[in-house]
């Protein structure tokens, strides 16, 4: 430890977790599935199981599917900042006994900075360590640490001598300063490093320090199934023809989590492309894959979701510092940097409309299935934005393409492309109704094209305009779906 003292707080997990109190505000380290919390955190479970009275609001940087299963289940949490990342936290977030505050992840650092979310009693955070200045050496991830360290009143730090040594060499911490402060960020290449690997903190403000030996895994994740398959070839021949349209490169690549996320990956060890590099919020194993068979060059990220396999890669790869790069969040969600690097975004989504809005994070409009994160902003300011989806859901009864979404989460001006299993939508360049046919037609589920034809017929003979729409036509698709179980018309 850079400062001796800081010796002096070693302490115990239960000892640590004694300090959080019924209604705080407690931050926590992760990002993207990685670098929280845990002995800490087991420690509070503990409390609440002995039947202690103990819940408190939580605010991390992005997503966190074991803080949000472990907290949640034992009902831990009153309120949660800014996503949602498991099925019993967003039940809780439904059912009205958590309050949800969701928000994308670009807008964090500012809100965190003018204290929008209130007080942070606590910080709990995960280390490696501390260097010999004694900044702190995050883990698996950086996401927004130091701005949850820095407006926490007290830090639990966590050092977890079960993550790989070699995420030491990794980091690159570049904190944007404050508006009206700010200035260009120096960022002009996937793998370049403009940052430091520590994080300053005030020793003060570090009330204990424990000492944990606890692996991170991941978990399984959605597999990839032959309809996600059938997606990710459509999109490689889109994307091979751009290519030679073009003359050029593929840009680098912004992509998520899940079967379809994974399923890109798999093709693009099997496609013709090289030198691929990927500029995302988290990257697990199968991308990591990538740059093991030599397909990828460069690969930047805001976590690394970790698992047996990832860590084999982590110690294995030479010059592994030369190729991956682990950044803080406000850098990998900066539109600035997303803009400059022309990125080609690849998100998924819940449905989108004719026209090409999408809804990412709520079931029928109202139920909250995880949250925003970061794809709006990367579809926004992409090189090329791409939504990928399934056409149909639960066996057909739902079609994922409406004549208007229930719930808003990305905006069609920000949607260059669509792919389903059944082909390809480009949308640049075309206006409203053309979009809508494009869609319609090179996407739609065959069992629903003929309802969404009638309803677009419809709605151009009924109200006309730009951007026609029946609102009441459209959400009797939600009512259909409510009180007969399907979104198809009888007789269809």
């Amino acid at each position: 430890m850079g400062d001796s003292s800081l010796k002096n707080r070693i302490s115990t997990a239960e000892q640590a977790a004694a300090s959080i109190r019924d209604g705080m505000t407690v931050a926590m380290s992760g990002y993207a599935m990685a670098g929280y919390p845990k002995a800490v955190v087991e420690a509070l479970v503990q409390r609440k199981q002995s039947g202690e009275d103990l819940s408190f609001g939580l605010i991390t940087g992005a997503n966190v599917p074991w803080l949000d299963e472990t907290l949640g289940s034992a009902k831990l949490v009153t309120r949660r900042a800014p996503m949602v990342a498991s099925r019993t936290l967003a039940a809780q977030a439904n059912d009205g006994s958590l309050r949800y505050v969701e928000q994308q992840m670009s807008k964090m650092p500012r809100l965190l900075r003018d204290g929008s979310f209130g007080d942070i009693d606590i910080a709990v955070v995960e280390a490696l360590g501390f260097d010999e200045n004694g900044d702190l050496i995050p883990s698996s991830s950086v996401g927004m640490t130091h701005y949850l360290m820095d407006a926490a009143d007290e830090i639990i730090v966590e050092i977890n001598a079960a993550q790989p040594e070699v995420l030491r060499d990794l980091h690159d911490i570049y904190i944007p300063a404050a508006a009206p402060d700010t200035e260009p960020i120096p960022l002009v290449r996937t793998d370049q490093r403009i940052g430091e690997s520590g994080i300053q903190v005030d020793p003060k403000k570090i009330r204990y320090i424990v000492e944990t030996d606890i692996p991170e895994r991941l978990g399984p994740q959605p597999a990839g199934t032959a309809v996600t398959k059938y997606i990710a070839d459509h999109l490689f021949n889109f994307l091979e023809l751009e290519v030679r349209k073009t003359g050029g490169h593929l840009p680098p690549i912004q992509t998520g989590f899940g079967g379809i996320a994974d399923s890109i990956a798999e093709g693009f060890q099997q496609s013709g492309f090289r030198n691929l590099q990927f500029f995302c919020g988290g990257i697990t194993e199968p991308v990591l894959e990538l740059l093991v068979s030599e397909k990828a060059t460069a690969l930047s990220t805001g976590g690394l979701g970790m698992s047996e396999r990832v860590e084999q890669i982590l110690n294995d790869t030479p010059n592994l510092r030369d190729h991956l790069v682990i950044r803080n969040g406000d850098i990998s969600n900066s539109a600035e940097v997303i803009g400059r690097l022309g990125l080609v975004a690849l998100n998924t989504g819940i449905e989108i409309d004719l026209y090409g809005n999408v809804n990412s994070s709520h079931v029928a409009g109202s139920r909250v299935v995880n949250g925003i994160g970061g794809g709006a902003s990367f579809a926004q300011n992409a090189g090329l934005s791409v939504i990928l989806l399934p056409s149909t859901a639960k066996g057909g009864a739902i079609s994922n393409i409406v004549p208007m979404v229930s719930h808003q989460d990305i905006g069609e001006h920000d949607v260059d492309v669509v792919v389903t299993e059944h082909g390809v939508a480009d949308l640049r360049g075309l206006d409203d109704g053309e979009r809508a046919d494009a869609i319609l037609t090179h996407c739609a589920s065959e069992a629903y094209r003929g309802q969404l034809t009638a309803y677009l017929r419809t709605a151009r003979r009924q109200c006309g305009g730009h951007h026609p729409q029946l609102p009441e036509a459209a959400f009797g698709w939600y009512r259909r779906l409510k009180e007969e179980g399907t979104m198809l018309e009888k007789g269809s």
